[in-house]
């Protein structure tokens, strides 16, 4: 598999929260010349098996990775303009200009709709517009109140990192993929679900539902932690390019979170700890709670502007968390 390759493809895919389809049906094909089943259940997540080639009953191991991204929804026209509202939580800082691709058909481009510095009245240009005041420009073309629509940005390679949108969560959707490259399903002693799960940006949702259908002995999420630049806390954010983070806290089995780190250590796998002192924020908190409980642990890619059109990330840390992952099945 060409990782980058896979991730540009994934992350061209439109689906935000809610409206995964594209997105689950680009999955679901990455995913079929790898597992014995694949299908799409009935809240979205896509869920493929892939069965030990051994006799007799196993344990089942979940990997989860979410396929929805954050993005808008057309709420409303003015003069010829459409007022819309974020789904999945987007900065509106960063909105002022921003493309977005809504998602008719065809796809209509649209512009989010900003004041140049010429005519902007003394501090204006100090002060960030609240979402509910900026309005989309499709140069005339009409759409439906509750069209959705994702950032219009095409993917790109920046030195060691690469960028793009939607990044959160597919780049770990491509570790899983990868990780299923590096196990042997002949030794394999356990049997494997893969979810891409829906509806994260919007609680969880897909998770639950999952969680509750598969009810696997043990999960590994991953997802993205906040990787760390020059302005950036030094508490909670982790390097690009120095592996997968191992996350530690209440949501992730601290027997399960230790033999990762061990086995990390021993096969010199590149890792970071990653600490959460309450919620993750990941889909973990939902397996975990799920029944009587599952057996959880939480790895991490590290990732640059998250819930932007400009996601940046090490491809490096993608491999590392398919070698750890690959690695600890293995074990099993």
């Amino acid at each position: 598999m060409d990782v980058k390759e896979t991730l540009f493809a994934l992350s061209r895919a439109a689906g935000p929260v809610g409206f995964e389809s594209a997105a689950a049906q680009k999955a679901k094909e990455l995913l079929e010349p790898l597992a014995d089943e694949v299908r799409i259940d009935r809240l979205g997540n896509v869920l493929a098996w892939v069965r030990s080639k051994k006799a007799g009953d196993k344990p089942v191991v979940l990997l989860d990775a979410h396929l929805d991204e954050v993005g808008i929804m057309v709420t409303g026209e003015k003069d010829g303009f459409y007022t819309f509202s974020t789904m999945g939580g987007i900065d509106p800082r960063i909105l002022p200009a921003c493309e977005f691709c809504l998602l008719t058909d065809p796809v209509t481009p649209a512009i989010v709709a900003c004041l140049p510095p010429h005519v902007l009245k003394p501090g204006d240009s100090d002060k960030t517009q609240k979402t509910e005041d900026l309005f989309l420009d499709t140069g005339g073309v009409p759409v439906e109140v509750g069209t959705p629509g994702v950032f219009a940005r095409e993917p790109v390679s920046m030195g060691s990192l690469v960028s793009g949108k939607a990044f959160d969560d597919r780049a770990c959707f491509v570790a899983i993929l990868r990780a299923l490259e590096h196990i042997d399903r002949e030794a394999m002693n356990v049997d494997l679900v893969v979810c891409g799960s829906a509806q994260e940006e919007a609680g969880g949702r897909g998770a639950l539902t999952a969680a509750y259908g598969v009810m696997p002995d043990m999960a590994v999420i991953v997802d993205v932690t906040h990787g760390s630049t020059p302005d950036s806390p030094a508490l909670g954010t982790y390097k690009p390019g120095s592996g997968v983070c191992v996350n530690k806290g209440p949501d992730c089995n601290r027997t399960l979170t230790q033999t990762l780190i061990e086995i990390a250590k021993a096969k010199d796998v590149p890792h970071q700890i990653e600490v959460s002192c309450g919620m993750s924020g990941t889909n973990a908190t939902e397996f975990q709670n799920s029944r009587e409980g599952i057996c959880t642990a939480v790895l991490s890619i590290p990732l640059r502007y998250m819930h932007t059109p400009a996601e940046a990330l090490n491809i490096e840390d993608i491999e590392s968390c398919a070698k750890l992952i690959g690695l600890w099945v293995m074990t099993l």
